[in-house]
């Protein structure tokens, strides 16, 4: 990556906005960081931050490759007839010439971006908590954010550990440098992520310091949009689950299950509760944007057209199941297209972009992408308890999350269902459509895949990993 780390270092730009929300997409280039320039100072600090925060937010990250289109190209979500870009994923087409390209443009600019967080955290050495009141919360955002990001490489371009406990992992990036970090095995890149997390763990666990903080204290404000302590959790969750490491998965999946001021919403409350905004309630960790809304309107919601997806044969089928009870999800996330003759995903679809009436939204209202959800902790809490042996504790847990989405409890159907890994699979696919998370979920427990035209994809090295890419191995001869 030498190439590649230079390109970085040279082209490195960190955005500048205003003190509001509005400073995550209104943000112009500066230009070269130089050192002692702009992470001088406090707010330096902060709009470096936003810097990386917005970074996550493109298409070519999270706006749209890593939550609603790529990855859930590769869950079999959607069908698009003839389009050259979808139908290579959808069929795990890995040596196709624009997944290569489309994969190393995400191995590029995670690592790009990753390279800002460690501009921010090389610059904060030279200052310590006595020089700024929230340099504790300026290194633990950037610290989990390091780790997350290589968190999701390593799923995608390395084998899913527990099939291989000596798998090849990533490169492990924490200097700004011009040199390439070495290749590490998956299971040291699993203990430098987790470090990371950890690092971040102990700095943002300070109510003290947050309540300190003083109300003209912008960047402290919304914290759903920031790698907040919440956020840190729920990825250590993540994380320990993939790894296998299933007690420590649900110690920090209950953390973030008890904590103050997220609920699962109640099934009246879906319709449109992450309709290209952040959950009133449920998300963890989501990144603002207002970009988000434009690509998904002409992707997931208009009619056929060569862009265009639309949901997989037997989507309804997957919600709408006897005597489960009614799955306001179905109601709540799909629209029927009389052009298409297909059903469309609206659960993305932000109305007031749609139909061009911004002045009606409500206040306080956080457009963007729902990086992380309270629902998932559920999911992890239950398969982790089920596995365990704790059965009556899972079953409590899943059985909260179904009926928050307007389904009967396993136990009290009739005949009452008992509790299993399929039954949390199945769920969490019906939940994290658009997210990109079903993907991942698959590749861990290393399940066969039915596909979108009802075939079964064996499960295989060859579907779940991606190859790091050509050009990384070039640049280091």
């Amino acid at each position: 990556m030498k190439i590649r780390f230079r390109n970085i270092m040279i082209l490195l730009v960190l955005f500048v906005g205003g003190s509001s929300c509005d400073s995550f997409l209104d943000v112009q280039p500066k230009g070269e960081v130089l050192e002692g320039d702009l992470l001088k100072d406090a707010k330096g600090f902060e709009n470096a931050l936003y810097g990386v925060y917005a970074k996550m937010g493109t298409a070519g990250l999270y706006g749209q490759n890593l939550s609603y289109y790529a990855l859930d190209l590769m869950a079999q979500y959607y069908t698009s007839a003839n389009n050259e870009e979808a139908e290579p994923l959808i069929q795990y087409d890995y040596k196709s010439t624009k997944v290569e390209d489309r994969f190393y443009n995400i191995w590029c600019e995670m690592y790009s971006n990753i390279a800002y967080a460690n501009n921010v955290l090389e610059h904060l050495e030279h200052f310590s908590p006595s020089d700024m009141q929230f340099y504790n919360i300026y290194k633990g955002e950037a610290l989990g954010l390091r780790g997350f990001m290589h968190f999701d490489l390593l799923r995608i371009f390395s084998e899913q550990i527990t099939e291989n406990e000596g798998a090849d992992g990533i490169p492990y990036s924490t200097r700004f440098s011009l040199f390439a970090p070495d290749v590490l095995k998956a299971k040291d890149v699993y203990k430098r992520i987790i470090s990371d997390l950890k690092s971040a763990e102990q700095l943002l666990d300070d109510e003290e310091l947050y309540a300190s903080a003083s109300s003209n204290a912008n960047f402290l404000k919304d914290q759903n949009i920031h790698f907040n302590l919440q956020a840190v959790q729920a990825t250590l969750a993540r994380v320990y689950l993939t790894e296998g490491v299933l007690d420590s998965a649900l110690y920090y999946a209950q953390r973030v299950m008890q904590s103050s001021g997220l609920s699962l919403l109640d099934y009246m409350e879906i319709a449109g509760d992450m309709a290209g905004k952040l959950s009133s309630k449920e998300t963890v960790f989501g990144i603002y944007s207002k970009s988000f809304a434009d690509p998904v309107i002409k992707i997931l919601h208009n009619s056929q057209t060569a862009y265009s997806l639309e949901m997989r044969y037997n989507i309804q089928q997957l919600y709408q199941v006897d005597g489960t009870g009614n799955d306001y999800r179905w109601s709540a996330w799909y629209t029927y297209n009389d052009v298409a003759k297909d059903w469309k995903l609206d659960k993305l679809t932000d109305s007031y972009v749609l139909n061009n009436n911004e002045y009606s939204r409500p206040a306080g209202q956080i457009r963007g992408i729902n990086m992380i959800r309270l629902s998932e902790m559920y999911y992890i809490a239950a398969e982790c308890a089920l596995k365990l042996g704790h059965y009556d504790q899972a079953l409590d847990y899943f059985n909260e999350l179904l009926e928050s989405r307007g389904l009967v409890a396993l136990d009290e159907r009739t005949p009452a269902e008992t509790l299993t890994i399929d039954k949390i699979t199945d769920d969490r696919y019906k939940e994290f459509v658009g997210e990109g998370q079903s993907f991942y979920h698959m590749k861990r427990l290393n399940l066969d895949i039915l596909n979108v035209e009802g075939k079964i994809i064996p499960a295989d090295k060859k579907v779940y990993v991606v190859d790091i890419p050509s050009q990384e191995f070039e640049f280091r001869r």
